[in-house]
């Protein structure tokens, strides 16, 4: 695989002269470079140039994107040069971001032209790629088990960007297959697009007539971070007597996103100004000054607290003004619901690190998976070539790239892209009063054989190490998580409640 490889040669062997990460070597020469000389070269540069956007050296920075567009383009026949093309616009926002009049000036317009292009790209990617395919085929097979002899079920669909009518139309055929008959269905779509819930209405409408299954849509205009969590029962209609499944998909992550948001409205202090009140005066006001310059550079200025011990006065002042997690009011919300069962699919990635060399290591890897699986998927006949690097171009440019810029240039309020790890979801979903339901082998051979039938070679469902979630692997390595969650056991009244 070429990420793995070209990543790790790049940052481990001896750099030569005429590919080092040097700022300085000059444009005839580059193009001189074999092409995995180029590769190695680009992923130092990537990586250098991340080095200096973290320390604000907006200059070395500027150098060094200037080496990588040498280099990288988003036509480029070569995934990695593709990835780079993106990784580099990402990193140039990121500069232009310590602008915030220009940046919005920019940005918002050439953001906004591509728009009507975005519903076509995650159809293609949802075309070329299986994991939307194996969640949607996971959290159905869980939900199917879990509403075993409900006549009434309730689904609530909170995946926005990610929903699919598809989905629940393979649940209309799941249902109407059980013992006993299908259920009364009920479906509860969150998404932000009048006209998509209304197109989702329609459509499974008639599947459900031509099913012969008792129906009822409910459409919900929203975004996920605009339901009212104190209302939420009222907000997703909600009813006593039906039995209620919950499904988000790759949305989720996107809650945490509120963590920051509140921070401009109604911080009484900003961190500077709580570092420099908690030290003497003469020295608040010295470190006031020194530190001026680094903490403009992030908009994120708490990340600039992170490395602050843990029993710091400093960090602790900081720390109360820091508003709590939209998701940590959220997930208990939706316990107080009693859902028979919750799925989750996350992104298997830890893109919501303080550090923001953290958050683009993780992500050049991340990402290098993905743009991977898409070179791949590309189609094999000469006569549909043109037409599939089309397509593909469309989803690393719109959707992938899009996450990536979400990842690697925002902060604050705008970076959405927080994606974590299962474990850490994990902690989250049993913090907030849930436990986690095994998936079963059953929903596993059922996406194994689903990859079998579309002839998708190198990709694999896994369990989890607690043998309870699956992941969704690339060579081995997970890039998505899909997990199914439940209130725990809890006494109340004398008895035990669960689900």
């Amino acid at each position: 695989m070429f990420q793995e490889d070209t990543l790790s040669s790049a940052t481990s062997s001896p750099a030569a002269s005429l590919y080092s990460p040097s700022p300085h070597v000059h444009g005839s020469l580059v193009h001189q470079l074999s092409h995995d000389q180029q590769s190695v070269r680009l992923v130092g540069l990537l990586y250098q140039c991340a080095a200096e956007v973290a320390a604000g050296a907006f200059g070395r920075a500027n150098l060094y994107l200037e080496q990588i567009t040498q280099l990288a383009s988003l036509d480029a026949p070569h995934t990695l040069h593709r990835l780079a093309a993106v990784f580099a616009d990402a990193l140039a926002r990121k500069l232009l971001n310590l602008v915030p009049g220009l940046s919005r000036a920019l940005l918002s317009t050439a953001s906004s032209a591509d728009a009507h292009l975005v519903p076509a790209a995650r159809r293609h990617l949802f075309d070329m790629l299986p994991f939307m395919k194996l969640a949607y085929l996971t959290t159905n097979h869980a939900i199917l088990e879990a509403m075993e002899g409900e006549k009434f079920v309730h689904v609530v669909d909170l995946s926005g960007p990610a929903a699919n009518a598809v989905q629940w139309i393979a649940l209309f055929h799941a249902f109407r297959g059980r013992r006993g008959g299908a259920p009364h269905l009920r479906i509860t779509a969150v998404h932000d697009s009048k006209e998509f819930l209304a197109n989702m209405a329609a459509v499974l409408a008639k599947e459900a007539e031509a099913f012969d299954i008792p129906f009822q849509f409910t459409a919900v205009e929203a975004r996920l971070d605009e339901l009212d969590t104190d209302a939420l029962r009222h907000s997703l209609r909600v009813r006593s007597g039906e039995a209620l499944a919950i499904s988000v998909v790759a949305q989720l992550h996107r809650l945490l996103a509120a963590d920051d948001a509140s921070v401009a409205r109604r911080q009484p202090l900003t961190p500077l100004q709580i570092i420099a009140r908690s030290s003497p005066s003469s020295f608040g006001e010295m470190l006031e000054r020194e530190l001026n310059t680094r903490l403009q550079l992030s908009p994120d200025a708490f990340s600039v607290l992170s490395s602050l011990s843990p029993q710091s006065p400093v960090l602790a002042a900081a720390q109360q003004h820091r508003p709590a997690a939209r998701l940590a009011t959220f997930l208990p919300a939706v316990t107080a619901l009693s859902p028979k069962i919750m799925v989750v699919t996350e992104p298997e990635a830890n893109h919501n690190a303080a550090a923001f060399q953290e958050r683009f290591d993780e992500a050049l890897n991340y990402y290098a998976s993905l743009f991977d699986c898409l070179e791949r998927a590309s189609s094999p006949s000469a006569s549909a070539a043109a037409a599939a690097a089309v397509e593909r171009a469309r989803v690393e440019r719109l959707v992938l790239g899009e996450e990536i810029r979400g990842v690697v240039a925002g902060e604050g309020a705008e970076r959405k892209e927080r994606h974590e790890r299962l474990a850490q979801w994990a902690r989250r979903m049993e913090g907030a009063g849930m436990e986690a339901v095994g998936l079963s082998y059953g929903g596993m051979m059922e996406a194994r054989k689903l990859l079998q039938s579309c002839g998708w070679g190198g990709y694999e469902v896994a369990h989890d190490p607690r043998g309870e979630a699956f992941f969704f692997c690339w060579h081995r390595k997970p890039l998505y998580s899909v997990s199914a969650w439940r209130p725990a056991a809890s006494r109340h009244g004398g008895r035990l409640i669960s689900s």
